[in-house]
């Protein structure tokens, strides 16, 4: 039996099923965020949210909380609650909210979404 085999037969066998999705930032807090997306996303699920701004790129992760179709509109708003899953960094979003709130980063700088 070679190595893939081993692994493939393995008892523990973790996966991870991925999709981007593109969200737009409609809202954010120290606690969470509130997105607008094309695509109904389960409660529960957890996601690597990466926002740009200015250039430069900004990660958290964050676990969907609710998922509602938009009053009057398309598509879903969708609530979500940072993870902390690691300390937050230089590029976490939630040291990004300490800029929009400093007035530092411009929330016009806003130049892609994307959902993981």
């Amino acid at each position: 039996m070679d190595a893939i085999d081993l692994v493939l037969r393995s008892s523990d066998l973790v996966a991870v099923l991925a999709r981007d999705v593109a969200v737009r930032l409609i809202n954010i807090s120290g606690s969470g965020c509130l997105l607008e997306s094309d695509t109904r996303l389960r409660e529960g699920t957890t996601a690597s949210l990466r926002l740009m701004f200015g250039g430069v790129e900004y990660v958290d992760d964050v676990r969907v909380i609710r998922c509602a179709a938009n009053e009057g509109g398309s598509g879903f708003h969708v609530g979500a609650e940072f993870l902390w899953t690691t300390s937050p960094d230089e590029r976490s979003l939630r040291r990004a909210l300490a800029s929009l709130a400093s007035g530092s980063l411009k929330v016009g700088a806003i130049e892609t979404r994307a959902w993981n």
